[in-house]
C-alpha cells in the first residue's frame, strides 16, 4: 500500500505545525474534487504528527493509559482541491475548554486561499474505565502562547432530530476500526456526511457543520441515521440499532440549499 504523500515540516510559528499534502486519485469523488471525508484524513494526520512531536502522540498516551478522542467538530469549508493539487494544513492547540482540549485546523491553496478551516474539541479518554480524564494543567497553558482560535465555538449542543425521520444505515466494518478498536472518527463523519439527503446543494463543495461524536461503535454494529430539515439547516444523527445508543449528531448548512 502506498505511503500517504505528505511533507512535515518544521514548526513554524511557537505551537503550530504544517503538512503540505497532494490530493492523490483514491481521494477523489466527481469533479476530481477531494472527498470531505479525505479532507477529515488529513486533519487527523496532521493533528497526530503534531501531537506526536509535542510528546503527546498515541503510542506515547498509551503507555500512561490514556488515548485521544475526538468528541467535537466544526468544519467550514469553502472549496476543495482537485485531483494532483497540494493544499497546506496548518494547526496548533488552543487550550482548554471545559473538558475538551482544542485544536484549530486551517487549509489553505499554495498561494494561501483558504479552503477550509476546523476547531475541534478533544477529550482524553482513559482506556481502563472508557471515562475522559481532566486534561493536564499544561495543555491550559499553552493558550496564552498559540494563535487564537479560528472559530469560536463554544460547542453548545446541536439539536436532535426527530427519532422517526428514518435515513439510510450503516454497519460497522473492519476497516472502519481505529487503534483503540471501535469505528475511527473519520469513518463517523463519513456516515453523518453521507445520510445528508442527495439534491443539488451537495453537488457544491462549500458547507459547515458542526458535529458531536457521542459514543463508541464496533466491528458489527448497524448505525440508523434519522435525518431532518430545520430551516436551512439539516439535523442529522446516527444510532446504533442494538441499544437505541446515539453515536453522533450533526447540524449541517449546505450554502445557497433553500429546499
Amino acid at each position: 500500500m502506498a505511503r500517504k504523500e505528505a511533507e512535515v515540516s518544521e514548526m513554524k510559528a511557537p505551537g503550530s505545525w504544517d503538512e503540505r499534502f497532494r490530493v492523490r486519485a483514491g481521494e477523489t469523488g466527481p469533479g476530481s474534487l477531494l472527498r470531505l471525508p479525505a479532507l477529515c484524513d488529513w486533519l487527523q494526520e496532521t493533528a497526530g504528527n503534531h501531537a506526536a512531536a509535542l510528546e503527546w502522540g498515541t503510542d506515547a498516551l498509551r503507555e500512561r493509559g490514556i488515548a485521544w478522542v475526538l468528541s467535537r467538530l466544526t468544519l467550514e469549508v469553502t472549496a476543495l482541491p482537485r485531483q494532483g493539487e497540494e493544499a497546506l494544513v496548518r494547526t496548533w492547540p488552543s487550550g482548554v475548554y471545559r473538558l475538551w482540549s482544542l485544536r484549530e485546523f486551517e487549509v489553505t491553496d499554495p498561494q494561501g486561499a483558504g479552503l477550509a478551516r476546523a476547531t475541534t474539541g478533544w477529550l482524553l479518554f482513559r482506556l481502563a474505565d472508557r471515562k475522559p480524564s481532566r486534561p493536564p494543567r499544561e495543555l491550559a497553558a499553552l493558550e496564552a502562547s498559540l494563535p487564537p482560535r479560528l472559530i469560536d465555538d463554544r460547542f453548545e449542543e446541536v439539536a436532535a432530530p426527530s427519532s422517526s425521520a428514518a435515513g439510510p444505515v450503516f454497519r460497522v466494518g473492519r476497516y472502519d476500526l481505529d487503534a483503540n478498536g471501535h469505528a475511527n472518527n473519520v469513518a463517523i463523519v463519513r456516515w453523518l456526511l453521507e445520510s445528508l439527503p442527495s439534491g443539488p446543494g451537495l453537488a457544491r463543495p462549500s458547507l459547515r457543520t458542526r458535529i458531536e461524536l457521542r459514543g463508541e461503535c464496533f466491528e458489527g454494529d448497524v448505525l440508523n441515521a434519522h435525518v431532518e430539515r430545520a430551516g436551512a439547516a439539516t439535523l442529522h444523527s446516527l444510532v446504533r440499532e442494538s441499544d437505541a445508543r446515539e453515536v453522533a449528531r450533526a447540524e449541517t448548512t449546505l450554502p445557497g440549499d433553500d429546499r
